[in-house]
């Protein structure tokens, strides 16, 4: 399975990331997302000062960063039996991009 992250703005003009297989197949800027296809979705939020958006953080790290990011805080939900906030997957991938 191939993840796609696709970087998009919500109603809210707010910069979100989306993932899922297929998200960006034979898609162009402008156009709608299928709802059904998304499997994940995350928001950083920010203020004007800051110089960082949800681009800029994401644009240096990978794909693979980001899968292997998923599987670590999928695999500790299942071990604590409790659910981890979606918002750590991004996080956890910038951790795993600077090492």
């Amino acid at each position: 399975m191939k993840i796609f992250k696709v970087i998009t703005l919500d109603q809210n003009n707010q910069e979100i990331i989306l993932m899922g297989r297929g998200l960006g197949f034979k898609q162009r800027p402008g156009n709608n997302i299928d709802e059904n296809l998304i499997e994940k979705r995350f928001s950083l939020s920010s203020s004007d000062n800051e110089e960082s958006s949800v681009s800029q953080l994401l644009s240096n790290i990978s794909l693979e960063d980001i899968r292997v990011a998923t599987q670590i805080l999928n695999y500790a939900e299942d071990i604590f039996n409790t659910k981890v906030s979606d918002s750590k997957v991004i996080a956890l991938s910038d951790h795993i991009h600077k090492l």
